[in-house]
């Protein structure tokens, strides 16, 4: 890596991050990665958009599957993140706590779910971005996932 990728990591770094994971089902196996470049685009219609690593085989089996779902993972769901980020592991789904919505994988505990459709793909670096249209949604508690500084933060309301 060069000088300008180090101190754009760095900087980005400062910059905190929602943590989901995405998920589908292809040929009935479940899949999913985890993904903290997301956001929501559009409220009308609903939709986010997030990134996936061109480096691994999600794309492929997100586009073959047309549909995902993104969980977002509550505060206290560390574990749940790096084990859909690790390459290593062949079943991630293996002793976990989720269950099938829709036909697509939806992890328990999150603090949110979105059912996606009308996928769109665009060219993004090493990253292909994703248009996803939310055809569902589901909200499960206040505590959120962020990753800033390289660490993982339980993000909660402040009081007022």
């Amino acid at each position: 890596m060069d000088d300008l990728q180090l101190t754009f990591r760095d900087a980005m770094a400062r910059v905190p991050a929602p943590v989901t994971v995405i998920t589908t089902t292809v040929d009935g196996v479940p899949t999913g990665t985890t993904v903290s470049a997301f956001a929501s685009l559009s409220v009308s219609p609903p939709m986010v958009v997030f990134a996936l690593d061109n480096r691994g085989g999600m794309i492929a089996r997100v586009r073959a599957a047309g549909r995902v779902g993104v969980n977002i993972l509550a505060g206290g769901q560390d574990d749940v993140a790096l084990r859909f980020a690790r390459r290593d592991l062949t079943d991630r789904f293996d002793g976990l706590a989720w269950h099938d919505d829709h036909g697509l994988p939806r992890i328990d505990g999150s603090a949110s779910w979105l059912r996606c459709e009308d996928l769109r793909f665009e060219p993004g670096g090493d990253h292909t971005i994703v248009l996803g249209t939310v055809a569902h949604a589901v909200t499960g508690g206040v505590r959120s996932l962020a990753y800033h500084m390289r660490q993982f933060q339980a993000l909660e309301p402040t009081s007022e």
